[in-house]
């Protein structure tokens, strides 16, 4: 399996740089018909996916998302699939922006300055798994809080962990050299909530998605 896995990752490698190649020689050979701005523009963001693509299958990682509404138990799932707690698990609605674990023997967290932000930034290392949970869960209460007065961009997270599907190869089975990572998304109460549906959409087009639902929370008319 591994092996079959691997020719297949090169050989997609392959095709992806031979049509890069191609693209290219076309614009090299036709440069006026690329002047045109909406073909400009088409060809810019072909180029972003393109390279996108290209450095995803350089590091090829599977991705698990969960996705539902609001507290659902999204957080409860994600903490049973990393193998211990560190997703915040609340009553209320805690999750918010984008939570992303990645496996390592130490324990990390890293909090991206966004627009607007008015919970703690930085980067960390070395800490418990306690330690790891109660900052998370600061930055998801403040966020929810400053929402309710402004608009703010949703925070961006990234923890480090011994996570279990990779401590633990044979849950997976995947092949060696594919990472893992899981995404604690945030909760939507409708499809009306634009912002946090935004964040959703921009993710889970890239990743095995787990969806939570919550039918009392479920708003039948939208």
């Amino acid at each position: 399996m591994g092996d079959t896995a691997k020719a297949q990752l090169e050989k997609s490698r392959n095709n992806l740089r031979e049509l890069g190649n191609a693209l290219s020689n076309l614009v090299n050979s036709f440069p006026d018909v690329f002047e045109d701005p909406e073909i400009k523009s088409r060809l810019q963001g072909f180029q972003h996916a393109h390279a996108e693509a290209l450095q995803r299958l350089e590091h090829p990682t599977f991705s698990i998302a969960t996705i539902g509404t609001t507290s659902s138990g999204k957080s409860t799932i994600v903490n049973a699939l990393i193998g211990r707690k560190i997703a915040p698990i609340e009553a209320g609605e805690m999750s918010g922006g984008v939570l992303t674990l990645l496996h390592s023997e130490d324990r990390t967290l890293t909090i991206e300055e966004t627009e607007g932000a008015t919970w703690e930034t930085g980067s960390w290392s070395g800490l418990s798994d306690d330690a790891l949970y109660d900052k998370i869960q600061k930055v998801m209460a403040t966020y929810h809080e400053t929402r309710k007065k402004k608009t703010c961009l949703a925070p961006r997270l990234t923890a480090s962990a011994t996570l279990l599907p990779v401590a633990s190869p044979q849950i997976l089975g995947l092949p060696p050299g594919v990472g893992v990572e899981i995404i604690d998304l945030p909760g939507l109460k409708s499809i009306q909530d634009r912002d946090n549906l935004q964040v959703i959409q921009q993710r889970v087009h890239k990743a095995f998605s787990l969806v939570a639902l919550d039918y009392g929370q479920v708003d039948e008319q939208q």
